[in-house]
């Protein structure tokens, strides 16, 4: 959320849409997840890690 009003505030249109795009999953329902072909758990350390990673790209196309 504090990522959301920090864009909203700023007026950073592009990097807005780059959150919904990317962000929109965090705000949703997550049930039905376990029944999609492709998810798999995850460890909360290589969440970390994936988190981290995507967080530099939306960075670097800002």
């Amino acid at each position: 959320m504090e990522e959301v009003l920090h864009l909203r505030d700023q007026g950073d249109l592009a990097a807005m849409v780059r959150y919904e795009r990317h962000g929109v999953l965090a705000e949703g329902s997550t049930d039905g997840w376990q029944d999609q072909s492709q998810a798999a758990e995850i460890s909360a350390e290589e969440f970390d890690r994936l988190w981290a990673e995507a967080r530099r790209a939306l960075g670097d196309a800002a």
